[in-house]
């Protein structure tokens, strides 16, 4: 077995709120589903995005390699499951970004919240701790050239 991508699928509670959330950090929607008014108000912004109509809304979006997917719903996946809280940090993504500064203001401008202000780490990166409106623990990941 070859493993050829890796992605993560997000069940959100508020899927304009957390589609807000990841646009604003520029994430670019490549996949969309949905009724025809959810995916009217993405094509809005881009016309070229794919879709498909469903029952429940989701977009994925590309991140560098990897896929990234947040939906309100999913046939395999009991509806209470959407409202829940995360409420550990057992779980994360690292998101790798070119600085870390722009990050922290993208979340100023935004009254997003950082849980962890950056730190540098003797393993040569830089790493700012956010958490999207489910509570789902965003580290994003800046590298730096260290002076040995």
């Amino acid at each position: 077995m070859k493993s050829t991508r890796f992605g993560i699928h997000i069940k959100v509670k508020d899927i304009l709120e957390s589609y807000n959330f990841y646009r604003a950090f520029d994430l670019k929607p490549v996949f969309a589903y949905g009724d025809e008014k959810w995916l009217g108000m993405l094509k809005e912004s881009d016309s070229k995005l794919s879709t498909a109509a469903e029952k429940y809304r989701g977009v994925t979006f590309n991140v560098g390699d990897s896929l990234f997917e947040i939906a309100d719903g999913h046939v395999a996946v009991k509806p209470e499951v959407f409202k829940l809280d995360i409420t550990s940090s057992k779980v994360s993504a690292m998101i790798d970004v070119d600085c870390v500064d722009e990050v922290v203001e993208i979340c100023k401008a935004n009254s997003f919240e950082v849980a962890v202000d950056p730190v540098e780490y003797p393993w040569g990166t830089r790493e700012v701790v956010i958490r999207d409106p489910d509570g789902f623990i965003l580290v994003f990941r800046e590298f730096i050239k260290k002076n040995v």
